[in-house]
């Protein structure tokens, strides 16, 4: 959502119209779910992803439509057998997608779409609006109680605040219905360690849809140079690598040091943070020396359960780059509260 703000405000910056098309609702094998979303303007796509295929260019049509009459409008896909056909795609479910326009002359717009990427860079909000729309309508809802542009009646901001969010949903308050989703800053990911497996994994992460984060005592191994989509970090002592991070449920720890005891110190410290996942790499001889001392540090099996170790999916990784992906794939599957993996068996 931020990288599509992002663009959505330099187009309008530009004085280019822009439509947001947001999938509202999916059922049966469809290839994106609830939340996915693209920009497109006049001349076709800008960005994000709705799913690919002919169905995708339905929705960036309807957009250069939206962008011309500056109506908003709901989009119904039905992925059946001729348009499967059509796009080599046998999803055969359907999608519904919600197209907002955005004119540059429209200064109030204008505005909440700078507000909800500063939100979406800093400390989030919920974007609500009535729907069906018949024109795009947005109120920004704040964790404080605050709004930003189209007046809702005060009972329907209480349940849209308070109702359980991980996306978006359809949401009924009274007689209306709103289309309401969550727009946070994105998940971090902390990468302790700057060796040759974090590279990889701080790439893929960023590909991913994470904000990197590297730390290393090594000022040679913490730069940008080699980590240019991360923020870097040279911390003087591994026994305090997360003093000034502030560690959310939403952070993702990836512990890859260059020894067992700066890994220890690490995952001990690691520990007292409420990270949504930690990740510890090793062999299973590593892992059981690390826990023996931390339960003699008066950690508890529960806490010790918390722990990825060794770390990421076992999809058999040698490289550096094999086990980043499998690193991520981890954390993708704890992001999307995947069921466990079945192990794979030879044939």
């Amino acid at each position: 959502m931020q990288e599509l703000l992002r663009l959505l405000c330099s187009e309008l910056a530009a004085g280019r119209p822009a439509a947001l098309a947001t999938v509202v609702f999916q059922a049966g094998s469809a290839p994106r779910g609830a939340g996915s979303r693209l920009l497109a303007g006049e001349n076709g796509l800008l960005g994000g992803t709705t799913g690919g295929g002919l169905a995708e260019a339905r929705v960036i049509a309807a957009c250069a439509e939206a962008c011309k009459d500056h109506k908003a409008r709901v989009l119904d896909i039905a992925m059946d057998g001729t348009l499967a056909a059509r796009s080599e795609m046998i999803c055969g479910g359907q999608v519904r997608v919600l197209i907002e326009p955005f004119l540059p002359e429209d200064a109030s717009l204008t505005t909440l779409a700078a507000q909800a990427l500063h939100a979406a860079e800093d400390e989030g909000c919920r974007i609500a609006r009535p729907y069906p729309p018949t024109h795009t309508a947005w109120t920004l809802l704040f964790e404080n109680g605050s709004t930003s542009g189209d007046d809702i009646p005060a009972e329907a901001r209480e349940t849209l605040l308070a109702a359980p969010l991980d996306e978006a949903a359809l949401l009924p308050c009274g007689d209306t219905m709103y289309f309401c989703e969550s727009c946070r800053p994105p998940e971090r990911m902390i990468i302790v360690g700057g060796g040759h497996v974090s590279r990889p994994t701080a790439a893929i992460a960023g590909l991913t849809g994470f904000a990197v984060h590297v730390l290393d005592d090594r000022p040679e191994y913490a730069n940008t140079g080699r980590f240019p989509n991360a923020v870097v970090h040279v911390t003087p002592e591994y026994a305090r690598c997360f003093d000034d991070l502030h560690v959310t449920g939403r952070d993702y720890i990836v512990i890859v040091t260059r020894g067992h005891l700066f890994d220890g110190v690490t995952v001990a410290q690691a520990l007292k943070t409420p990270a949504r996942y930690i990740g510890m790499i090793g062999s299973t001889r590593k892992k059981q020396q690390i826990y023996a001392g931390l339960r003699e540090n008066g950690f508890t099996e529960d806490d010790l359960a918390r722990i990825h170790a060794p770390i990421g999916l076992d999809i058999g990784a040698e490289t550096p780059e094999e086990i980043a992906v499998s690193i991520l794939a981890e954390c993708i599957a704890v992001r999307r509260n995947a069921p466990a993996p079945v192990a794979w068996r030879k044939k």
